[in-house]
């Protein structure tokens, strides 16, 4: 045992040290289990964990997940999901921590891609004997702990590619040393299969990797020649091995994120490049870094210097270090330079954390940084003063330009000064003095653990973090309630369930039940926009259903909804608020306990229904919310006099307090009289029926222009949407006086599409009523296989279904393959002949089967291969 710590000593190192320095600030900033506080952080704690729960929930009980899922909105295919968050090998170990320990199991992932990181880079830089001994632990451990994976440690999906990419590039050395490609094929294949995204990014280095390698191991055309058609053999056989999952991603892809791509854009700056150097600062860090910022690329005051030496080194070919100035010039303009970072993101800016694709940067400095202080082995004069000058011309812009960068504090750049100096004296002194290698080398494994530790606590120490109890309890208290209401309920019952409350917007995925908010990068984009249709909040990649009508509510089949005590002191705070729903009236009571009420919704319409084939027709006016709901219900019911569910309603009074209306004519512009006062408008009136009554207000109408109250209590409204929106103002308070205020928070605000509406109650009674006689009543429900008998009354009409039309989808009618429609620009609706029919859908990705054959030609060819050099060598 002793022997094997021995000889392998610089590679333990180089992952324990990681994840002991970073197991150490967890414990001291009290992570779970070692305290109330939690790693979750922004999208971490408002995304990822949910999918983490989703991911223990899909391997231990539905596997089915892994291609369809309901708990993403309404429905959609879950492929993309994976492939975006869901692949890393490292997630197994949630499996091992449930309920309230998943916190604990995202920190134990955290750490081991820490370590790993370390680890798979120490394995590069000993398999090329780059370094050796202790200069392994040295760089390992900057790499380990950069910039890029401190400040993106929230974003643990993408830790993998600073995992993988050394294996990948020793792949590559594998090559140009004359061995197979196949090491290479598979690293690569593995890194597309556990993050496409970043894969992509990595592939981008590779060539510009590749390109310098060729000088780098020059020895005549023939062998250049062999190296590149193993590379790029083993190039497409690794993405033919990753086929199976990247062809249906990237046809989900063309659903969803890739309509977003941009085709046009400018030669142009982002920023001055010289403020790039702020963050080769200890620290240079903070939350308003995340949405937008600098590149992430802190490496250490010894590999920022050692690249430098690689360009100063005359033990290395002048061919070797043009070409990587070549390449660190094109990587220097990639971080700053539109058209070149507009490529590395696949011709998308990235919402929040740019310069995603700067660890690969990270790596070329301490790379090229590990080649030189190997080669260099002692300093010159010259090359002394060469560095000195650019430490002090660095070190004087940052002071110089200290308030530029509010990140920064003047006890962070005098940190910097003296490990830049250190470090240079170190340089300096080795080879120098009579110390051996050996203290040199612990010497510098000692001075990169402090340097690169003092930027991991000071980056981290700027970011807030979400208490364990917060999580814990609020998640308990979802998922209780959620199994009372699913134990209510037969094994083939298909319904949908929404809430009052929220944390995130995929609690359905951390609770396991459908409903119809959703939040992730790949999500398709016809279903925000459908939902926008009705009035809910939605944008680019989310939906947060919290304005539902009783009508968006019975033709979605909400038939539970879960409210939070208002008399519980407590509730509050462990359940969020979301949305004020006075229509509750409406729906039965079945069910409370200390923090929550159920109810459940008898309009809510069956998962598919007999409905008049006028829903086949497309709806023109589908910009108003309140005219687009009125007109489904029309083309469902098949009504020859169209019935409106929303009547627009008068204000009794309104009451004006330092506040004045444009005088143009037929304006909704209203300006503060004196701008430093509040400036209020009153509206009062008073329900003659016990309907609910609603009001639409414009997608400008957010926190940051006005608020709102309701009878002197603040109106719960979720702050992020993009088209009008429908709020529930009252319901079941007839003959009671009801008091809207708005408050401008700015000197003028226009009240956009601001109207107050009366609810049709009797009519939606009376067409749920009708629509609820001839169910779809499932024999098989699953979330990629549904089967159910339906009954067709009628000739001229279609079986309805809120399923989201995707061309997975595959339909058999009676055992007879048929093709459905498309409604509403988003749902499947059936063309049926009058009689009762079986319906059956199954989902299957498209392109997945093609993706299948794709890999395992890919495999075969790679197995042929090994086995073939396997008999030669024999």
């Amino acid at each position: 045992m002793i022997r094997f710590f021995k000889k392998h000593a610089p590679l333990l190192l180089s992952f324990f040290a990681p994840i002991i320095i970073m197991g150490s600030y967890f414990a001291i900033r009290h992570m779970f289990p070692f305290g109330n506080s939690s790693l979750l952080t922004v999208d971490l704690g408002q995304q990822y964990i949910d999918f983490y729960a989703f991911f223990r929930d899909t391997i231990l009980h539905h596997p089915d997940q892994i291609l369809y899922s309901f708990s993403k909105a309404i429905g959609g295919d879950m492929l993309g999901v994976w492939a975006y968050y869901l692949m890393s090998p490292f997630n197994l170990l949630l499996l091992l921590t449930p309920g309230k320990w998943l916190t604990f199991g995202v920190m134990l992932m955290t750490l081991l891609k820490y370590g790993s990181s370390g680890l798979t880079f120490a394995i590069l830089l000993k398999k090329t004997k780059v370094q050796t001994k202790w200069g392994i632990p040295t760089f390992a451990i900057s790499y380990a702990l950069m910039g890029w994976l401190v400040a993106n440690q929230l974003n643990v999906m993408w830790l993998d590619a600073a995992v993988f990419l050394p294996l990948v590039v020793l792949g590559i050395e594998k090559i140009f040393s004359g061995k197979s490609y196949l090491f290479y094929s598979f690293l690569l294949g593995c890194t597309l299969v556990i993050n496409y995204y970043m894969g992509y990014m990595i592939c981008l280095f590779l060539i510009t990797y590749m390109f310098w390698a060729s000088f780098r191991h020059w020895s005549g055309w023939q062998k250049l020649l062999t190296a590149w058609r193993k590379l790029i053999v083993g190039s497409l056989l690794g993405a033919g091995l990753a086929a199976a999952l990247l062809l249906p991603t990237f046809y989900a892809l063309t659903q969803s994120k890739a309509k977003y791509t941009l085709t046009h854009f400018k030669w142009q700056f982002e920023y001055s490049p010289l403020k790039m150097l702020s963050k080769f600062v200890v620290g240079a860090f903070n939350f308003d870094q995340m949405p937008t910022g600098y590149p992430n690329i802190f490496v250490g005051s010894l590999v920022l210097l050692g690249f430098v030496l690689y360009f100063l080194s005359h033990q290395i070919s002048w061919r070797e270090r043009l070409s990587a100035l070549v390449v660190s010039c094109f990587f220097f303009f990639s971080l700053c330079l539109q058209p070149l970072d507009l490529v590395w993101h696949a011709m998308q800016f990235p919402i929040w954390y740019p310069y995603r694709f700067s660890f690969v940067i990270c790596f070329w400095l301490v790379w090229l940084a590990a080649i030189a202080l190997k080669a260099n082995r002692k300093l010159t004069s010259w090359q002394i003063g060469v560095l000195a000058l650019l430490l002090i011309g660095f070190d004087g812009y940052v002071y110089f330009h200290l308030d530029r960068f509010n990140f920064l504090k003047p006890s962070q750049l005098l940190l910097t000064v003296l490990f830049g100096f250190l470090a240079l004296i170190f340089l300096a002194l080795r080879q120098r003095v009579r110390l051996t290698n050996r203290y040199f080398g612990l010497i510098f494994v000692s001075f990169t653990i402090i340097e690169m530790s003092t930027n991991a606590y000071l980056s981290l120490n700027q970011i807030s973090y979400v208490s364990q109890s917060d999580y814990a309890n609020y998640t308990a208290e979802l998922v209780k309630v959620v199994k009372r209401v699913k134990s209510q309920n037969k094994t083939n019952d298909f319904y949908r369930l929404e809430k009052t409350f929220m944390r995130t917007k995929n609690d359905s995925m951390e609770a396991n039940y459908n409903s119809a908010s959703h939040f992730s990068s790949t999500f398709e984009a016809k279903i925000p926009n459908f939902m926008g249709r009705l009035g809910q909040p939605a944008g680019d990649g989310f939906i947060t259903y919290s304005n539902g009508t009783l009508f968006t509510d019975a033709f979605l089949g909400m038939k539970y909804y879960l409210d939070a005590k208002p008399e519980s002191k407590s509730s509050a705070t462990v359940l969020p608020p979301l949305t004020d729903k006075p229509d509750l009236a409406f729906y039965r009571e079945i069910g409370q306990d200390r923090l929550t009420k159920t109810y459940q919704n008898n309009y809510a319409l069956p998962f598919g229904f007999a409905a008049s084939n006028k829903i086949l027709e497309p709806i023109k006016n589908n910009h108003y919310p309140t005219l687009y709901q009125s007109t489904i219900l029309n083309h469902l019911m098949g009504s020859t006099q169209y019935t409106s569910l929303f009547m627009a309603q008068q204000f009794a009074t309104v009451t004006y307090h330092n506040v004045r209306q444009d005088k143009a004519p037929l304006t909704e512009t209203y300006k503060k009289i004196d701008k430093k006062k509040n400036g209020t408008i009153t509206y009062r009136f008073t329900p003659t029926t016990s309907d609910p009554y609603y009001l639409t207000i414009g997608s400008n109408l957010n926190s940051k222009a006005v608020s709102f109250t309701v009878n002197n209590h603040p109106l719960q409204q979720y702050d992020t949407f993009r088209d009008t929106v429908i709020v529930d103002l009252a319901a079941a308070e007839q003959n009671q006086p009801v008091t809207l205020t708005i408050t401008l928070k700015q000197p003028e605000v226009w009240l956009q599409n601001f109207q107050l509406y009366h609810f049709n109650t009797a009519a939606l009674n009376q067409a749920t009523q009708t629509l609820q006689a001839h169910p779809w009543r499932l024999t098989r429900n699953s979330n990629t296989h549904l089967t159910g008998k339906i009954t067709i009354p009628h000739r001229k009409q279609v079986m309805m279904t809120t399923i989201p039309a995707a061309k997975g989808w595959h339909l058999r009618v009676d055992g007879h393959p048929k093709k459905f429609k498309q409604v509403l620009g988003s749902l499947i609706a059936i063309p049926l002949s009058k009689g009762s029919h079986t319906v059956s859908l199954a989902y299957w990705p498209p392109y997945l089967t093609l993706g299948l054959i794709i890999s395992s030609l890919s495999a075969l060819i790679d197995l042929l291969v090994l086995l073939s050099l396997k008999i030669r060598h024999h």
